[in-house]
């Protein structure tokens, strides 16, 4: 039966001193593995999660090239819980020219 770890500053110490060593050891520019679910399979990838929930843009649709969202919350002074929300979205987009289209 393993010893139970105390709860005293030096156990703590070498804990840390040991997840410290863990990351230096280790190689950042491999891919990380999947994470395994308790049944054994492999999860999915957060970036297929978000693709397959969100609406895919059309095909002639312009690239977005730059996208910047800020959001600003100010509570108001004279109503206490009442917060005022600004959402700015900056956009730099690019549309296509279609091999048909001689406008310019």
């Amino acid at each position: 039966m393993p010893q139970q770890q105390g709860d005293s500053f030096w156990n703590w110490l070498g804990r840390q001193v040991g997840h410290v060593k863990k990351a230096v050891a280790t190689d950042v520019t491999k891919p990380a593995a999947p994470p395994q679910l308790q049944n054994g399979g492999a999860a999915k990838p957060q970036a297929a999660e978000r693709a397959a929930t969100e609406p895919h843009p059309a095909p002639d649709a312009p690239q977005v090239v730059y996208r910047d969202a800020k959001a600003e919350e100010v509570e108001l002074p004279d109503q206490p819980g009442v917060k005022l929300r600004r959402t700015i979205i900056d956009e730099v987009i690019v549309e296509e020219k279609k091999k048909g289209d001689s406008s310019q």
